[in-house]
């Protein structure tokens, strides 16, 4: 009778030959497309290991190697164990005109994020979120423009003191940033505790056995924080869920916000507790701390070039007296939007954009093949740093944007070189139909936030304000610098 160890022996040897099989296949689904690193089966696995901790130099690398054509990288967090990798502008705009049922982008992010496993309730629930933050949330922005500025108001003099101070910053704005709690201490450490959980989770995942992966995943912490913040949110879902299937979708005293934006476009089947509270965590996950970032890098970019400061003070009390703090003078920060660009084209929070799933062969117009099943992205950050597209590229110019606008005679009303504008060239919020919908949101938020702060604070980098700190990346490789600091201080 054979013993436990030639059981386990046999087990392990016939899931490595089964890997290895699945490997050699793959492969050679792919032999047409360059690899950069190993396609070697034990030498793969370990460059997917260091394609976690340094993507974006990897993917740099093969920039500068493939310009404008195709390379793959290994990567855990594609169901092939490959990253097909685009560079130049027509495979980009191939990509954008592919059908979902072709080139899919829920695919791609399910992987990424092992829905299935890691938030059971939104992988079974319909993407109806993404409706809601495209047209109700950014429509009705306008006329709430005032609540999000006494937000900010409030919370900067609550948290800045008068001399210079060394706050933790990026907490702060986590805090601000969240859509549906307001300040909700509690509710704020557990959605930012989901975040890290989830994402740490889909990397575990990603490298378990397909069988396995249902028992890991009931295993995860990600599931007792969805709990935790159901707990706090569940009075008021329920509320909301009785007023609705009692009155409909119109009652008086009927709330403008969030959750019920999830509860009048949710279908029957969505329309459950569960489903919300997993939808407003979903949103939460994608928008703040990406917001947060971005925020916090620009003004790492500002403290370090004080030269910026005045005439984007200036710009900003023009605009602020004549049309007061509305979305409507936002708008017109031309000078600021082209700043918070410049510092997003240089240390945006992903050097990766448009990843997708092949649910059937792509074929693009060069004709290269990308097979049913494996994934494909964009060297997004590369591209923002190319002298193709940008004069002297590596240069901080905080108004280059503007000086474009300028120079093509844009007009004000015009979206053209804003930081809200869809571009092959500059992707921090996509390109194409699957574009981040919340972006016009965000930016008037970001905008709104460091409008405040430069009007009624002065700040500074410590030592050398010309020293500019490693901007904080949310992925890609690259770690926040604990090292990095503002000095803040109210303006008299």
């Amino acid at each position: 009778m054979a013993s436990w160890v030639d059981l386990l022996a046999s087990v392990t040897g016939a899931f490595f030959l089964y890997k290895w099989f699945n490997f050699q296949h793959t492969r050679a689904k792919l032999a047409h497309i360059p690899t950069l690193g190993s396609d070697w089966f034990i030498l793969s696995y370990l460059d997917a290991w260091r394609f976690v901790f340094k993507g974006h130099f990897i993917i740099e690398e093969g920039y500068s190697k493939y310009k404008g054509q195709t390379f793959k990288v290994a990567c855990h967090t594609t169901e092939s164990g490959w990253l097909v990798v685009i560079s130049g502008l027509e495979m980009v705009e191939d990509m954008r005109k592919a059908p979902a049922d072709v080139l899919s982008f829920r695919g791609a992010s399910l992987d990424l994020i092992q829905t299935r496993h890691t938030s059971p309730n939104n992988f079974k629930a319909t993407p109806f979120h993404i409706p809601v933050v495209r047209s109700p949330l950014t429509r009705t922005f306008p006329g709430r423009f005032a609540d999000v500025t006494d937000e900010i108001r409030v919370s900067c003099d609550d948290w800045f003191r008068a001399g210079y101070v060394d706050p933790d910053f990026h907490s702060w704005l986590l805090g601000l940033m969240e859509p549906s709690t307001g300040r909700n201490p509690e509710y704020l450490n557990i959605q930012e505790m989901w975040t890290i959980q989830i994402a740490v989770a889909a990397n575990l995942l990603c490298i378990t056995p397909d069988w396995l992966k249902p028992i890991v995943g009931r295993l995860m912490p990600g599931h007792a924080s969805e709990k935790r913040a159901k707990q706090i949110l569940a009075p008021l879902i329920q509320k909301r869920l009785a007023k609705h299937v009692a009155l409909g979708g119109n009652w008086e005293g009927k709330p403008n916000d969030l959750i019920t934006w999830l509860i009048d476009n949710a279908s029957p089947e969505d329309l459950n507790l569960d489903v919300i509270n997993a939808k407003v965590m979903l949103i939460n996950f994608a928008s703040i701390h990406t917001t947060s970032l971005t925020s916090t890098n620009t003004l790492f970019d500002l403290a370090a070039r004080p030269e910026y400061i005045a005439p984007l003070r200036a710009e900003i009390e023009e605009v602020v007296a004549a049309h007061g703090w509305t979305k409507d003078a936002m708008a017109r920060l031309v000078k600021l939007d082209s700043f918070m660009k410049e510092s997003s084209r240089l240390g945006g929070v992903a050097t990766m954009a448009m990843r997708r799933k092949a649910y059937k062969d792509f074929v693009f117009s060069n004709g290269m093949v990308i097979p049913q099943g494996m994934s494909v992205c964009v060297a997004s950050g590369p591209i923002q740093l190319d002298s193709d597209y940008y004069e002297d590229p590596m240069e901080f110019r905080g108004f280059r944007f503007v000086e474009l606008r300028g120079k093509e005679a844009a007009g004000l009303e015009s979206l053209q070189h804003q930081m809200v504008s869809l571009d092959p060239t500059y992707m921090l919020f996509g390109y194409g139909r699957n574009a981040c919908p919340g972006r016009f949101f965000a930016v008037n938020e970001v905008k709104a936030l460091l409008a405040h702060i430069i009007l009624n604070y002065d700040f500074k980098i410590p030592g050398d304000s010309r020293v500019v700190p490693e901007p904080i990346w949310f992925s890609g490789g690259r770690n926040s610098n604990p090292t990095a600091e503002i000095l803040f201080r109210k303006r008299k």
